[in-house]
């Protein structure tokens, strides 16, 4: 293939239901990795939607969350005894979610997406990722990475957090 030719976008070998994971090698579409492997992939799709409408410290946030999701995925594509997510992770989500929750006024009533177009974006990230999470406790990698769904499960917080502030719940001033 030239430098100038595009490659190959579809090879057909999918076509019977089955799909190529390395490490694997062929399994079905619907076999629970590759479900979670969707539901990852589609979390950080979402939270790609709403990095696309996101400025400044937000965006980059978003994209770190998206980062943080490949790792996920290649943990859960290609499992090793050394899991790329770690516990440090975990930390930088938690110390994500206080920074974010110091800077935002948490409504105390139920929370009704849509007060603004990005709050919403974010809130889809968040219920997708929830689903992330579901997919992966029920394929049983709770046992085999910890860390992966203690990040899933502290992303959909961080994703609620940043979506309030994005709905213009900012903090109020400490001064």
């Amino acid at each position: 293939m030239s430098e100038n030719e595009n490659p190959p976008v579809s090879t057909r070998r999918g076509d019977d239901g089955t799909t190529t994971l390395l490490g694997a090698g062929r399994l079905s579409k619907s076999d629970a990795r590759v479900v979670v492997l969707g539901d990852v992939d589609e979390a950080s799709s979402s939270i790609g939607l709403a990095r696309a409408q996101a400025q400044g410290d937000m965006a980059g946030l978003l994209i770190g969350l998206q980062r943080l999701l490949y790792r996920i995925m290649g943990d859960v594509a290609m499992p090793s005894e050394e899991n790329a997510v770690k516990a440090s992770d975990v930390e930088y989500l938690d110390a994500a979610l206080e920074e974010w929750r110091d800077r935002t006024e948490i409504p105390k009533e139920f929370v009704v997406p849509g007060e603004s177009r990005l709050g919403a974006l974010l809130d889809v990230a968040r219920s997708v990722t929830r689903r992330a999470e579901r997919s992966l406790v029920a394929a049983g990698y709770a046992e085999e990475h910890p860390d992966a769904l203690r990040c899933v499960n502290r992303l959909s917080d961080v994703l609620f957090v940043v979506a309030r502030n994005a709905d213009g719940k900012h903090a109020p001033s400490r001064e």
